[in-house]
């Protein structure tokens, strides 16, 4: 794998790129499993660390899931325009991705993720409190509980929602002893081009 990004190979590189992030939603354990996603709100910008749920190779697109009520999704009802960062530390890879994201809530997009979704998963929207909120009292979640009423499970399923985000840029940074590299791939007007630092 670190083979093509010592070579010249923009395409292939691109490709290896996006086989990395699909392969990522399937395992845990995998680099870009998590990533960080930022935000834009009045004053400064907000990050989170968020699973990578999904990646729509043909729209260039990733996904995760997330709280109706948190705060990021007024940050994304203001300004759509989010950044993605991730890092694999083994291959000494840094991506920067910059997309437009798109809210889906309780609509057929949503619902085949919920659908697919783990109880465990399920269970962590079923907080009283809207996510971000400050507490004064703790509110236990047993993830682990297989008695669930369907009332709860339609609670959190309301809660429920699938961010989309259509890439329209991504930047790579390859950092390697005998010269890093830095590539730019711009999907708008598909062009790409790469330069070494």
């Amino acid at each position: 794998m670190r083979e093509i990004f010592l070579g010249n190979d923009l395409e292939e590189i691109e490709k290896q790129i996006w086989q990395l992030l699909n392969d990522s939603v399937h395992s845990y354990k995998a680099p870009f499993h998590h990533g960080i996603i930022a935000t834009i709100n009045e004053h400064f910008p907000e990050q989170r660390t968020v699973v990578l749920r999904n990646v729509i190779l043909a729209k260039k697109a990733l996904c995760f899931h997330t709280d109706i009520r948190s705060k990021k999704i007024d940050d994304l009802t203001k300004n759509n325009s989010v950044s993605w960062l991730f890092y694999n530390d083994e291959l000494k890879l840094q991506l920067r991705i910059y997309a437009k994201a798109f809210i889906h809530h309780q609509d057929e997009f949503s619902e085949n993720a919920w659908s697919k979704a783990r109880l465990q998963s399920k269970l962590c929207y079923t907080t009283a409190a809207k996510s971000g909120n400050f507490i004064e009292i703790p509110e236990l979640i047993d993830l682990n509980r297989k008695d669930v009423s369907n009332e709860l499970l339609s609670f959190a399923r309301e809660n429920f929602c699938v961010i989309e985000t259509q890439a329209h840029a991504l930047d790579f940074v390859f950092l390697n002893a005998n010269g890093n590299k830095r590539g730019f791939f711009y999907y708008r007007h598909q062009f790409s081009s790469w330069r070494q630092i």
